[in-house]
């Protein structure tokens, strides 16, 4: 079993977009089975999936966190269809930041989402759990971070995101020199457009020696589109530049290219 965190300390870059794709192409052409985690309180995951989801009676990642639910892990998942299950994100995920930014981040919360996903892997009750995280290090991020065996840096190419790359690349080295176990990290470059200057940038970002995957995902109105009917690009624009360039990224991500 494969576990990912989606993340950039940037917002507006594309994380909960790839995260949707990531998880649709696996389930639609690889056949595999993924949980999805929504950590993020402004809930785009989740509302994408269940619009009028109510987090307040739900099991959400808050629950997770506060180790609430049934005892069985499988029973607090919502099922998106057979081989696609969500844990929905909730509005008191800030709560959770504020708390652990005023009394230090929870041990016993961050153990309880590498438990999650132990149990998971124990049972191979599913092939891939997948984090959408919020920007910057809050409190289910990194529960998340540490219990990932790799992580997914979505980014655009201007001098913003380049610099939010630079900083999450010292923020994980941070963690790393505290003793704890820091999943490898690339970066997906989201909304590609053929100008001279996204070229010089990118070729800069290839240059820092942090890895980057071949593949980007072209600009496309097909995106924001596909996010307002609720639908993955595979099902709402399967030809359209980014539809064809995210199945090709998942190739590379599946080791195919």
């Amino acid at each position: 079993m494969r576990t990912i965190a989606i993340m950039n300390n940037k917002g507006g870059v594309g994380k909960t977009v790839t995260a949707i794709n990531l998880a649709d192409i696996l389930v639609r052409d690889y056949r595999q089975r993924v949980v999805l985690a929504d950590c993020d309180g402004q809930m785009n995951l989740s509302k994408f999936f269940f619009p009028e989801l109510d987090p307040e009676t739900a099991y959400t990642m808050v629950s997770l966190l506060e180790g609430d639910g049934e005892a069985l892990w499988s029973d607090n998942l919502l099922p998106v269809n057979k081989d696609l299950w969500l844990i929905p994100g909730s509005p008191e995920l800030y709560t959770e930041d504020l708390e652990a930014g005023m009394e230090g981040q929870d041990q016993a919360k961050t153990s309880r989402v590498s438990d999650f996903v132990s149990c998971v892997r124990e049972d191979a009750g599913a092939d891939y759990v997948i984090f959408d995280c919020p920007p910057g290090f809050t409190a289910a991020s990194l529960a998340a971070l540490l219990a990932s065996d790799e992580v997914v840096i979505p980014m655009e190419l201007d001098g913003f995101s380049v610099s939010g790359v630079v900083t999450m690349r010292q923020q994980l080295a941070l963690l790393e020199r505290s003793g704890l176990r820091v999943p490898k990290a690339s970066v997906l470059i989201n909304r590609w457009r053929a100008t001279e200057f996204v070229s010089e940038v990118e070729q800069q970002l290839r240059d820092m020696g942090f890895p980057v995957y071949r593949q980007v995902i072209r600009k496309s109105e097909k995106v924001p589109e596909s996010t307002v009917v609720g639908s993955p690009l595979t099902i709402y624009s399967p030809r359209s530049s980014a539809g064809v360039d995210f199945r090709r990224w998942v190739r590379e991500f599946m080791g195919e290219v």
